[in-house]
């Protein structure tokens, strides 16, 4: 389990409509002289229901100062199609980048979401949490056990 800042959380509830998440700031989570990638999490919360939402398009955007001026960062975009048969938003999915893509070059961050409603309907349930966390936090997994 990662321990968690709040100052690092880039979005955090519903998705009901295209939203922009908080200015998050990267100085506090760069540790001077180690290269390793900054790990990024993103997860569904809650399920989106595929008889509602379409897709999302996730991407970040990177500035100098939390006011912007805003660039979206080269590399970072992702569109994520959801069906009932490839149901990509489901509760516990992390459809997204596990670091921060090689393209950041500024101190500022702030996540993008654009929902794609099913035509004629409109969003109901669907939750996210994003942040930038210190170590990577994977889901666990059963041990690999030599003679089982």
């Amino acid at each position: 389990m990662a321990i968690i800042d709040r100052n690092s959380i880039l979005f955090e509830g519903s998705l009901t409509t295209e939203t922009t998440g908080p200015a998050v700031a990267l100085n506090a989570l760069r540790l001077p002289g180690r290269m390793e990638p900054m790990p990024l999490r993103l997860s569904v919360t809650e399920s989106f229901s595929p008889d509602e939402v379409q897709g999302i398009a996730i991407g970040l955007e990177e500035s100098d100062s939390a006011s912007g001026p805003w660039t979206a960062v080269p590399g970072a975009s992702v569109n994520v199609p959801h069906s009932a048969e490839n149901p990509a938003l489901a509760a516990g999915a992390r459809p997204y980048h596990r670091f921060l893509p090689q393209g950041v070059r500024k101190g500022w961050l702030r996540l993008t979401l654009g929902l794609t409603p099913v035509n004629g309907k409109s969003t109901s349930q669907g939750r996210i949490f994003a942040a930038l966390t210190r170590e990577e936090d994977l889901p666990y997994e059963a041990a690999l056990m030599a003679g089982r």
